[in-house]
């Protein structure tokens, strides 16, 4: 649907500034693509305070995460192969038997069915995950998650000066 500026909404909510349902490709493949500002991407409470901004593709999904002071997630493994990129912050992280502690412009690949956790100090903590195959399990905790606005999730974790 296109509003009178021109912008569309895609089937996630989020305002689409360039959308073409079919793009030709190599082998005339048939693709999806849009551009949408990451703030325009709904956002979810999964946890107290942790917030999740989930983009799924075809072939791989993303997801924006902020992790609030002293909280994280519980050892776990899934099917799909993670690559996370440290935003802001930092975060212990916890893959298999080895733990270090993670900073902006660390990477961090989680390869599939390998048990990883991960926690915050005092600070806050944001990472973009990758996931491919796309994360289907997310769908299912995103169900069950609360919306959040845009400009409350990002005024809750700023950090004081």
């Amino acid at each position: 649907m296109t509003g009178q500026d021109g912008v569309q909404a895609n089937n996630s909510g989020a305002r689409t500034y360039f959308s073409a349902e079919q793009a030709e490709g190599p082998g005339d493949v048939i693709a999806r693509a849009s551009i949408v500002h990451q703030d325009d991407y709904p956002k979810y409470e999964i946890a107290q305070g942790v917030i999740f901004c989930p983009v799924k593709g075809s072939n791989l999904s993303l997801n924006f995460v902020t992790f609030p002071p002293n909280s994280g997630f519980p050892s776990h493994a899934h099917p799909e192969e993670q690559i996370s990129i440290v935003r802001e912050g930092q975060m212990e992280i916890t893959i298999g038997e080895q733990t270090r502690t993670v900073k902006p412009g660390d990477v961090i690949i989680f390869p599939p069915h390998v048990p990883h956790a991960g926690r915050t100090g005092d600070r806050m903590c944001r990472l973009i995950d990758i996931f491919s195959p796309p994360r289907h399990g997310m769908d299912e905790l995103i169900a069950r998650a609360d919306p959040v606005r845009s400009a409350d999730a990002d005024r809750w974790w700023k950090e004081d000066s």
